[in-house]
C-alpha cells in the first residue's frame, strides 16, 4: 500500500514539474515573441477582431485598431481586412471596425471585411479565403503582444505568410493574458495533434 501511495506521488510531482517547466517555457515564449515581433511590408493588414460594446469598439478592440491605422498610413500594406463576427444584436466587429477606420481616415476600398468568424482560427481560415481571393501571399497581423505567438503558430498551421505587429498592454494585465496564452497554445498544439491524422486521412481520400 505504502509503495503504491509512493509511485503516486512520484506521478503527481513529476506531472507537476512538467507542467511548470510549460509553463515557464511559454511565458518566455509569448514574451519574447510579443516584444520581438514587427510587421514588415505586406499585401494587407489583418485585424483580428475583440468585443464590441453597444456597437463601439471596446477598448481592446480600440487599441488593435489605433495599431492598424498606424500601419496603413505607414504604407505597411495597401488593404485591411477586418475580421470578426457578430455576436448578439450587436453589429459585427467587421462592421464596427470599418466605421471605426473610416472616421481615422481609411478609405472605404481599402477595407474588406470577415464577418462569419468567432475564433482566431476561423478570423485566420476566412481572412485567407479573402486573401486567395484577392491574390494576397503575405499578411500583417494586427492583434494584442501576448495573443502574437499563437496567433503566429495558427497562421503558420494555415499556410500564411505573416508578421505581427502587436498591440501593447498595461504590465499589470501581463501575468493574467500571459497565462490564459499559455492554456490557449496547449488547447491548439493538442487539437492539431488530435486532428492531423484525421485531416491527413481525409486529403489521402
Amino acid at each position: 500500500m505504502k509503495k503504491k501511495v509512493k509511485t503516486w506521488l512520484w506521478i503527481l510531482v513529476a506531472l507537476f514539474l512538467i507542467i511548470l517547466f510549460y509553463f515557464s517555457f511559454m511565458s518566455w515564449k509569448v514574451n519574447y515573441t510579443w516584444k520581438h515581433s514587427h510587421g514588415t511590408p505586406s499585401d494587407c493588414i489583418i485585424i483580428l477582431g475583440a468585443a464590441v460594446w453597444d456597437g463601439k469598439p471596446s477598448p481592446a478592440l480600440r487599441e488593435r485598431l489605433d495599431i492598424a491605422v498606424e500601419a496603413y498610413g505607414s504604407g505597411l500594406a495597401p488593404s485591411i481586412i477586418a475580421s470578426g463576427g457578430k455576436g448578439g444584436s450587436e453589429p459585427s466587429e467587421a462592421e464596427t471596425m470599418k466605421r471605426y477606420l473610416m472616421e481615422k481616415g481609411v478609405p472605404e476600398r481599402a477595407i474588406l471585411l470577415e464577418e462569419k468568424s468567432r475564433s482566431t482560427m476561423e478570423n485566420l481560415q476566412n481572412s485567407q479565403a479573402i486573401m486567395m481571393e484577392k491574390g494576397y501571399r503575405t499578411a500583417v497581423i494586427v492583434t494584442h503582444g501576448f495573443h502574437a505567438y499563437r496567433a503566429s503558430l495558427m497562421a503558420r498551421s494555415l499556410g500564411i505568410t505573416s508578421t505581427v505587429e502587436p498591440v501593447q498592454i498595461r504590465p499589470l494585465s501581463l501575468t493574467y493574458y500571459t497565462l490564459r496564452e499559455c492554456a490557449g497554445i496547449a488547447i491548439f498544439t493538442l487539437e492539431s495533434i488530435i486532428m492531423k491524422p484525421f485531416s491527413y486521412y481525409l486529403f489521402l481520400n
